[in-house]
């Protein structure tokens, strides 16, 4: 059994005491491989339910203390995704009881996570799909065999954040959300790739779900990928400032600058916001891969300057440079890595800009001109044999 708290977090239920406690938020995102069922609470709790099982239905419970239900939260959710079918939540002043019924005997999860950031204290649980794991290795191991076959550099484009992991947000004014725009531009970026022959596009991230960072790079290291695209909009600590497009690549001995060492902080602060638990490097394996990484970081800049020479020739953006700091997602040895601060989301002008599909579009034009552009720069032919 497992129980969980947090930091107690301000209660967001309007009118509400700081220390009622109050169901917030009731969300189901369904993944490739699982679907995650998020119940997002006013502040932090002790509950109730298995950490793992395999059932036909999961209860978890939320005993002594009342739990209240904010006004937009249903009673009863709907999902019918072929891994969940439904969710219950009964809430009173003995205490709270949410009742999952799984659409068949399902292997399932449970864990508590803290306030992070803007997200409160949330109690998650991940159901597997059936057969999913092995259907996505199937996938990318045909991705990986057919490149030679069909003579394509494959490009994974990664599009940020995802599911309970929304990323930063636009101003109250523009209601956008980093990790719908990172997708939309990945798409469309994909469509971009797959016009040239000699190039194909794949996704990390295909819908609204969580994906963790290392599992990210694993996803393009299966698929034997040539490049690695990862898309983000930026944000300030400041509200409304800061402005323009970066491109970043890994460094190995700190950032370019504190500012870029916070930004990463935030960046890989992702898997904790998800859950996924703190993972330390494998110092052999750092010392091994020295001569790889090397090459990569190398080859990583030129495709960084090349990306950012043609995003920058919209003049609606400020060029900002290209820069270096410690992304969790960037730290493969297999393939150059960068990744893409489109722009400031938290500035109103640009997050205008990051919510127009014409934008978005324009944006995922420049990045794949900049892809072409690294290929003939590097002197890798496009269309010759990628391995």
């Amino acid at each position: 059994m497992v129980s969980g708290a947090a930091p107690a977090a301000p209660a967001v239920a309007a009118g509400a005491a700081s220390s009622a406690l109050s169901l917030i938020g009731l969300r189901p995102f369904t993944g490739p491989e699982n679907t995650r069922i998020v119940l997002a609470f006013s502040r932090s709790t002790a509950f109730v339910a298995p950490d793992s099982d395999r059932a036909m239905t999961l209860t978890i419970t939320v005993p002594g203390e009342a739990v209240a239900r904010a006004a937009e939260v249903p009673a009863m959710l709907r999902v019918r995704d072929g891994v969940v079918d439904s969710v219950e939540a009964a809430t009173a002043v003995e205490g709270g009881r949410f009742r999952i019924w799984f659409h068949d005997s399902t292997a399932f999860r449970v864990a508590g996570l803290p306030a992070e950031g803007d997200q409160p204290f949330r109690i998650v649980v991940d159901a597997r799909r059936a057969g999913a794991t092995q259907a996505t290795e199937r996938r990318l191991a045909d991705i990986a065999r057919n490149k030679g076959r069909d003579r394509v550099r494959v490009v994974a484009v990664d599009a940020g954040h995802g599911g309970d992991d929304t990323g930063a947000h636009g101003p109250r004014s523009v209601r956008v959300l980093e990790k719908n725009v990172t997708l939309a531009v990945a798409r469309a970026l994909v469509d971009e790739l797959n016009r040239t022959p000699g190039l194909r596009g794949e996704l990390t991230r295909s819908g609204d779900y969580f994906v963790p960072l290392r599992e990210r790079y694993h996803l393009a290291e299966k698929m034997k990928a040539d490049l690695f695209v990862s898309i983000h909009a930026n944000s300030s600590r400041r509200r409304g400032s800061g402005s323009g497009t970066e491109v970043y690549f890994l460094s190995q001995r700190g950032a370019s600058d504190q500012a870029d060492a916070d930004f990463a902080n935030i960046e890989n602060a992702a898997d904790l916001v998800g859950g996924v638990p703190p993972q330390s490097e494998d110092g052999l394996v750092n010392i091994l891969y020295d001569v790889k990484r090397s090459s990569a970081l190398e080859q990583s800049q030129l495709l960084a300057e090349t990306v950012l020479d043609h995003v920058a020739s919209d003049r609606r953006l400020e060029s900002r440079g290209v820069k270096q700091a410690g992304f969790v997602v960037l730290k493969s040895v297999e393939f150059p890595s960068i990744l893409v601060e489109t722009a400031f989301i938290n500035n109103a002008v640009e997050a205008r800009l990051l919510k127009n599909p014409e934008f978005q579009r324009q944006m995922a034009k420049q990045i794949a001109e900049g892809v072409r552009g690294y290929f003939a720069r590097a002197g890798v032919a496009i269309g010759a044999r990628g391995d």
